[in-house]
């Protein structure tokens, strides 16, 4: 067994080099983002960096070697080896003793290396047995969706992490049929679930933005109160600003909460931004058409509203309605009740059109309501944030890391 680290932009397209070169038994073992480094690391984009586990049948091969370089060793650290080496002291000895060192060090790196392996897909191994274990003693009594266990294993698994069980079936009804019975392994299995889920999630992107003084995009963020809209614009200035080279405007239209206004304004004042307050729409009008000729792009924080009040969702529509050409993103807490959820993207549907921003993924274990939104709702997905810090916790949804966490094999916080 080997394991090898492939490098790409993102998660699939790793595993897709991995699958064209290793073939489809290779195992992922580990999922990492890396960082650029060095001189111009600002001028590169962060990489996903995704180790795999072969079989080359060598690993009898390695342990044999080691066991014969070990023997080797021995001998040559007994008191007549000694003796011998210290009498013969011509530069091959030399050359030999040293080889066989270097020989010794590199099977113990091997070997390392699959203990390493071993413990990662002991450890992965580990939580699926778990999860087997407290679906089967569970005193909720669960209703037996699929005579097959390993479907109803996965169906399971999705629904406790919140994924809605008529979704689940969805996803699973295809394999349980008579034609596939010979092939319902765990692997065969996972990679349908997987790529189902990630299907059905879609293809999120962020802020799609260029450079353009004179005619700047424009962005207003919406949503409930307490979702994080000004926290996650604040990360997506800094980011703007610090690794893209771009002049931001930021504009607030929460004007209802002044700790909201000051918040913004702190953030602003650390990236050297001037903060506009629009408390009347004409007064937004008035900021953006200030900011034209200065920015490249316009950040707009509105007033938290509630899904059921009516009349305060049409005020914030005025607000919308007098930017030309904004592009909206409701921002959404993961930690807000899925049935909650629907709501709140019907409510706000009748103001714009708009991609949805998941917040406080470190405040729940639970992402299947990722999945359900999509496949209710059909709106794209932009951005996910995962904690308070400006602008690191903050990344564009990933399907593929979304589907390894539904199926429990994604990496524990």
């Amino acid at each position: 067994m080997k394991i090898k680290k492939f490098t790409a932009p993102t998660e699939l397209e790793a595993i897709e080099k991995i699958r064209q070169e290793l073939g489809t038994e290779a195992l992922v073992i580990n999922v990492r983002k890396t960082q650029p480094r060095g001189l111009f690391a600002f001028l590169r984009k962060p990489a996903v960096e995704v180790t795999a586990a072969y079989d080359d049948g060598s690993d009898k091969e390695v342990l044999e070697d080691l066991a014969r370089a070990e023997s080797q060793a021995k001998i040559a650290a007994t008191p007549q080896a000694a003796a011998v080496a210290a009498k013969n002291s011509d530069f091959e000895s030399m050359a030999n003793a040293a080889q066989l060192e270097a020989q010794i060090a590199e099977k113990d790196d091997r070997i390392k290396m699959l203990s390493d392996m071993l413990l990662t897909t002991g450890d992965m191994l580990s939580r699926a047995q778990s999860q087997m274990s407290v679906a089967r003693q569970s005193p909720v009594e669960r209703e037996r969706i699929y005579q097959n266990n390993l479907l109803q294993i996965f169906y399971d698994t999705l629904v406790q992490n919140q994924v809605s069980p008529h979704i689940a079936q969805e996803i699973l009804d295809d394999l349980d049929n008579d034609q596939l019975k010979s092939k319902l392994d765990i692997n065969f299995i996972v990679k349908v679930v997987y790529n189902s889920l990630v299907k059905l999630i879609g293809s999120p992107s962020g802020l799609l933005a260029e450079p353009s003084k004179g005619n700047p995009q424009k962005f207003a963020f919406i949503g409930p109160t307490g979702v994080g809209k000004t926290t996650t614009i604040a990360k997506l200035t800094a980011d703007l600003c610090l690794n893209r080279g771009m002049d931001v405007g930021l504009i607030t239209a929460d004007t209802y909460r002044i700790a909201a206004i000051e918040q913004l304004k702190t953030y602003g004042d650390i990236l050297g931004i001037e903060v506009g307050v629009a408390y009347k729409p004409e007064d937004l009008e008035q900021s953006i058409d200030d900011n034209k000729n200065i920015c490249d792009i316009i950040l707009i924080d509105t007033a938290g509203r509630s899904h059921k009040n009516v009349e305060n969702l049409a005020e914030l529509s005025e607000f919308i309605k007098i930017v030309p050409d904004v592009e909206v993103f409701l921002v959404l807490s993961l930690t807000t009740k899925y049935e909650d959820m629907l709501g709140i993207v019907d409510s706000f549907s009748q103001i714009a059109d708009f991609k949805i921003i998941f917040t406080k993924m470190d405040e729940t274990d639970s992402l299947g309501a990722i999945v359900n939104i999509c496949h209710q709702t059909g709106k794209k997905l932009s951005y996910i944030t995962f904690g308070q810090n400006v602008p690191d916790d903050i990344k564009t949804v990933a399907p593929g890391e979304v589907a390894m966490r539904l199926l429990g094999l994604g990496e524990e916080d």
